[in-house]
């Protein structure tokens, strides 16, 4: 009977449906198909078994919870076969009986007797997927057969069978359904986490305690060592445990001492390899249970060859067996160690790695590379030819750079395979055999081995698990051998064969835990698509043109095809982070491979030699040639660039302006200068065009400028260094779509902000202030230390003029000064001039005029004018600027508090743009009443010298008959950012003033518009480049004194308005260099709006964690604090509900990540998602006037500042207000 089954259910395999009325007729057939449905229910749980794994279930309850499993997987085929034959007593269905139905859906279960193949490394989802349709097929099939329906109509009764299984077991059926759990629960003894998203949860959850739990473990293993405790250093268990494993005892306070004496030591290590042996043998008889339908039908036939004939393939099918046991055992210690299964016997500390060659100063090491061997290593003994390679590379690194080597890439315990292991005594045999022969076959015993774990890194399902492993062992190796946790400094991982993927897999993994950037060169890697290698600064991929193991990699991962330029690989490629580097013509191993020492190349260097010089010029940034030919016609900002108004060569340093007249638009003035590549110092060069008084001798000198060793400071600049790799995209936009890239820094390592802003031009242009910084003076000769970002400006002095008449035949004009104390423009006169701007031929307009400036409403009031001397001494007006923006006098008050305040800038803060064209605005709104004459002044004083607000802008379009191309439509969003207003005292007018900044989160474009902070005067005052004679503007100054106050405690005082500042600068210098890629995209997710609001929202979260942690201690030392806080702790709340109404769609927000504007290509599902959850910030209008209104609501006061295309007028262009919902 038996032997007539497995005769039937071969035929089922191949979906016969004779095979299926057959099996009706088979006695005792509905007991067959439920045992046949048993064993299916245990394979299936064994491929799934990674479930328990996460779920970290002991071994005990493992086992238990596969023979519940299966048991519930048969009552799950019962409820099917249920709901089908139910299905099949609808009148209008033919009947088919119950227990026929039992038989034949559990023969169609047949497939499934080899889901124990799903957990094979990377092949089993694939085989999975394949046999769930193939068990599909089969169901429908064998209700075709004994219902005598077509295949369609048999699938209709399958379909709806299913349908109503669901039913059943969402109603009537869900006591049932929970009552299982229950058993799944109590038989696993956890709480079983089934769903997809909340297992991704759960992992999540342990990897953010990545580095504090890492750090934490290494430590106490360490100290344990140094303390002398052998057994807690080993084991990682606390003191007492370990002295009760040496054989004592701790009950209460008193030890007693048992003596375990050796032999209970010998016996436990004899006794785990032989309980291992037996765990594969019961596997292996598993597997061949499972296997034996295919064996059966597929292979029968092999009983009628030869006899040599049936031992060779018996051999095969050996071979094939021991294939597949050892691909299920290969994930199982990756699998065991993360369930905790080897707490007593994990400890990666030991054997972490060493030095190549001992470090006298670590704390001179700017960088740390960690080798990771091939597929040939079992062991902490390299093959000869890679001690060959390594003993030849160390001596060659830069001074500066460590090499850790000993480390075993191919376990999650750092375990070799010669120790410790069931199988120990066949590797150590292995070993002998092929280091006595290299090309001895039992020898690739263990390259079968490690290509099963590379399957494990490289599958969906163990890799995060296994590469989260081996970027622990790696930390480890590091941390062991002096890498600061914390220190940024980089770390480049080197992987030769399958170490460049174990390399590439865990870079993510240790780039979180350590703080720092992390690099791969590859040495003829083979490398799967399934990494996120968008995490890695850059991927070197060296690669021999007859290496055909390297080849193997775009063959075998489907991610690395062009059909799917989705994969992390493509979209690697795309942005640059992946560099293709040939080694000529040589192959993978030696003889003849990258470390053949004997194979001499055209060059005449050895094939060695040349690896090694390779790995040389990247670690040093020689590798990748710099720059790119430009082919595109002439942007905007070669039209400025050769316009004498914007050059700094005009205006020469020797040459100032009457101090009575003129004042300096700060201390610090001068021009970034990028160093060459070959003498980078960890700054830039800066030529200083104005400096104090104390330090005038300075002006005309180039000095060093550098960050100071402040941490914030040092914080920020960590987080925004990367290395520079122009992606595709940048690349094309830089050579064919004028954008000015930041080309001088392709292929630049560790670019620093000073760096990216210096170099962001083509031409070291760029004019800056620099605010507060230290002087130092040293043998190398002076030195800027600063904390923040220079700002960009336009001109070194300014002045307060009205404008009286153009002086005809030049480009002069004559103007009069201020006079402080007739408080009038009864000052000397002047002739000053303003050049003609160039046309931006893309824009269709000029970017400025002067027509009809004297008799403009604004020249009553005066101009600021911003500029310098020329060669001539006349003062070369470069930007220019109303008073009446800038002056605390108010055309309107608006009273009434929040609801009035937010329904004028909702309302009217850009109505009737056009009517309002060539005027300025100046509204201030309170939450004052209107009940007393003296409301306005006292409102206007609520605004003091010192007083800083949070500056919301946006601008409008370009329309008219010279209108932008962006306005062709009736659609046009505008931009938004945010800055900082300050309330000063100007010396020239002699009353307050607002003194404001921007923080540009700018895409990079064709007019040099560089993302940072810029001043006033350049992004909008100035007359070349600036927009206030084009477009429309609005800036709202928010002040609200729980956000822009300082909180004091012990010695330090914190604002979140200098931190949402920080967050900004941060931004904008990852902004300038695209995060790495040399570019920025906007999307659906992310662009200016959004990731200026992400400075707002990290700015908060911050500063609202750390001071609510010290809350207590901040009232009690400042009571005057304790209502402030109370409010930015409600404000904090609010302001996140409304920013993400649907929730914590933006992790990133969350965590305070900085992500920069994307393309719709990179996961685009998930940014339309993140998009929609954040709507409220996408459009620039409207994330001001969502945010604005927070701000009113917790009693902020805003003063509004408009111009719509001031200055000269222009009658070819009219003002577009921007979208808003």
């Amino acid at each position: 009977m038996l032997d007539r089954f497995w005769e039937v259910l071969g035929y089922v395999f191949a979906l016969n449906e004779e095979a299926f009325r057959i099996a009706t007729t088979i006695p005792n057939g509905q007991g067959l198909a439920l045992l046949l449905v048993l064993l299916a229910g245990l394979s299936q749980g064994i491929g799934q078994s990674i479930i328990l794994f996460v779920n970290q279930v002991r071994p005990a309850r493992f086992a238990l919870s596969l023979g519940i499993n299966a048991v519930l997987f048969a009552f799950g085929f019962l409820a099917l076969v249920l709901s089908t034959w139910l299905v099949t007593l609808a009148p209008w269905t033919r009947s088919i009986p119950f227990g026929q139905l039992v038989t034949v859906l559990g023969a169609a279960y047949a497939p499934l007797l080899f889901a124990f193949l799903g957990a094979l490394p990377y092949l089993g989802v694939p085989i999975l997927n394949l046999l769930a349709v193939w068990h599909l097929l089969a169901m429908v099939v064998g209700v075709a057969a004994i219902a005598n329906l077509g295949i369609s109509n048999a699938f209709g009764y399958v379909a709806l069978g299913w349908v109503v299984l669901l039913v059943l077991q969402n109603t009537v059926g869900q006591p049932i359904a929970n009552l299982g759990k229950r058993i799944a629960n109590q038989a696993a003894g956890v709480e079983l986490i089934t769903n997809r998203r909340d297992l991704i949860e759960s992992y999540q959850d342990r990897l953010a305690e990545t580095s504090t739990r890492w750090q934490e473990e290494f430590n106490q293993r360490i100290a344990a060592f140094n303390q002398g405790n052998v057994m807690a250093a080993v084991t990682g268990e606390p003191t007492a445990l370990a002295m009760a494993g040496a054989g004592e005892s701790t009950v209460g306070e008193s030890t007693v001492a048992v003596d375990a004496g050796p032999n209970a030591e010998r016996l436990g290590n004899s006794l785990k390899p032989l309980l291992g042996l037996v765990a594969i043998a019961l596997l292996t008889a598993i597997v061949l249970t499972l296997l034996r339908p295919l064996r059966e039908w597929w292979f029968g036939w092999l009983a009628g060859l030869p006899t040599p004939m049936q031992l060779v393939l018996n051999l095969i099918w050996i071979g094939l067996v021991a294939l597949v046991v050892a691909g299920l055992l290969a994930p199982l210690e990756t699998l065991g160690w993360w369930a905790g299964w080897y707490d007593d016997e994990v400890n990666t500390t030991v054997n972490a790695g060493n030095l190549a060659d001992p470090v006298a100063d670590l704390s001179q090491i700017s960088r740390y590379v960690v080798y990771l061997d091939g597929i040939g290593i079992s062991s902490f003994e390299y093959l000869p030819d890679i001690e060959e390679f390594l003993d030849t590379l160390a001596p060659t690194l830069p001074q500066e750079v460590a090499l850790i080597r000993g480390i075993m890439p191919y376990s999650v315990m750092n375990a070799p395979l010669d120790e410790d292991r069931p199988l120990s005594f066949l590797w150590r045999y292995a070993d002998r055999l092929r280091f006595a022969n290299p090309m001895s076959l039992l020898g690739l015993l263990v390259n079968i081995r490690n290509v099963l774990i590379v399957g494990v890194s490289a599958d969906k399902r163990y890799g995060p698990l296994y590469n989260q492993g081996i970027a622990q062992v790696v930390f480890n190796g590091l941390v062991k051998n002096g890498y600061p946790v914390g220190s940024g400094i980089p770390v480049t991982l080197m992987g030769y064969s399958g170490g460049g993927q174990m390399s590439c897999a865990s870079a993510p993994y240790l780039k979180r835990a350590l703080g720092a950037p992390i690099d791969v060169i590859s040495l003829g890697g083979v490398i799967s698509a399934n990494i996120n290698l968008l995490k890695l600064e850059h991927l070197y991929h060296l690669v021999g043109e007859k290496d055909v193991v390297e080849k193997l990699g775009p063959k075998i991962f489907p991610g690395r095809w062009k059909l799917f330029p989705l994969s992390y690989w493509n979209r690697a490629k795309r942005r640059g982070k992946v560099s293709f580097v040939s080694l000529g013509p040589v192959g993978h191993q030696v003889p003849g491979g990258i470390l053949d020492p004997k194979l001499i190349l055209p060059d005449g260097r050895s094939a060695l030699g040349q690896t090694i010089d390779t790995i040389n010029a990247i670690l040093q940034g020689d590798m990748l040639e710099t720059g790119l030919e430009r082919r595109s016609q002439a942007n905007n900002y070669d039209i400025f660039c050769a316009n004498p108004l914007v050059q700094y060569q005009s205006y020469p340093l020797d040459q100032q302006p009457d101090a009575d007249r003129y004042v300096p638009i700060s201390d610090w003035i001068g021009r970034l200068i990028l160093p060459p590549k070959n003498r980078r110092f960890g700054g830039v060069f800066y030529e200083i065009h104005h400096a104090p008084s104390d330090h005038h001798k300075l002006v005309g000198q180039v000095v060093k400028l550098r960050w100071s060793n402040n941490p914030l400071t040092q914080k920020l600049v960590q987080a925004v260094t990367h290395d520079v790799h122009f992606s595709a995209d940048a690349e094309y936009a830089s050579r064919f779509s004028g954008v000015i890239n930041p080309v001088r820094l392709n292929h630049w390592l560790r670019v620093d902000p000073l760096e990216s802003l210096a170099g962001s031009l083509p031409e070291d242009d760029m004019i800056v202030v620099v605010e507060m910084p230290q002087v130092m003076l040293d043998k190398d000769g002076v030195t800027l230390f600063i904390d923040a970002q220079p700002m960009e400006v336009t001109g070194r002095y300014y002045g307060l003029v009205q404008f009286i008449e153009p002086v005809a035949g030049t480009d002069q004009w004559r103007v009069r000064h201020f006079d402080r104390g007739s408080r009038a423009f009864a000052g000397p006169e002047e002739e000053v001039s303003l050049p003609p701007v160039a046309m931006m031929e893309v824009y269709g307009s000029n970017p400025s005029t002067t027509e009809g400036i004297e008799t403009s409403p604004y020249n009553e009031s005066g101009w600021y004018i911003y500029g310098a001397p020329d060669a001539s001494g006349t003062f070369v007006v470069q930007s220019l600027g109303p008073r009446a923006l800038f002056r605390l006098q108010p055309q309107r008050v608006v009273f009434g508090g929040a609801k009035a305040a937010y329904r004028y800038i909702r309302k009217k803060a850009w109505a009737d743009v056009v009517a309002q064209k060539g005027q300025v605005g100046s509204v201030l709104c309170t939450a004052r009443d209107n009940g007393r004459p003296e409301a306005i002044a006292a409102a206007i004083d609520d605004w003091q010298v010192g007083d800083r607000a949070l500056v919301l802008h946006t601008y409008g379009g370009i329309g008219g008959e010279q209108k932008e191309p962006a306005a062709a439509t009736p659609i046009f969003f505008g931009h938004f950012a945010y800055g900082r207003a300050e309330v000063v005292h100007d010396p020239l007018a002699d009353e307050r003033r607002f003194e404001i900044r921007y923080y540009q989160v700018y895409a990079h474009n064709i007019d040099g518009l560089i993302a940072g902070t810029i001043h006033w005067s350049r992004y909008q005052g100035d007359r070349q480049r600036g927009w206030l004679g084009t477009r429309p503007t609005c800036d709202i100054l928010v002040k609200l004194d729980a956000f822009s106050r300082y909180y004091y405690f012990d010695d330090e005082r914190r604002s979140p308005l200098t931190r949402m500042e920080a967050h900004l600068q941060a931004m904008t210098a990852r902004y300038r260099i695209g995060d790495g890629t040399g570019g920025t995209f906007v999307g659906p997710s992310n662009n200016c709006s959004q990731d200026s609001n992400q400075a707002l929202f990290a700015s908060l979260q911050s500063i609202g964690i750390s001071l609510y942690r010290h809350a207590d201690a901040l009232i009690d030392q400042h009571p005057d604090q304790a209502e402030p806080l109370h409010q930015l702790a409600l404000f904090n709340k609010d302001l996140k509900d409304t920013l993400q109404p649907l929730g914590g769609l933006r992790p990133a927000w969350e965590k305070n990540e900085f992500n920069l504007g994307s393309s719709i290509e990179d996961e685009p599902i998930r940014n339309l998602i993140m998009g929609l959850g954040s709507w409220r910030t996408v459009f620039p209008r409207k994330a001001s006037d969502v945010v604005v209104h927070k701000f009113l609501k917790y009693g902020a006061s805003a003063w509004v500042l408009r111009t719509s295309q001031v200055g000269g007028h222009n009658p070819a262009i009219e003002p577009i207000a921007p979208m808003t919902f």
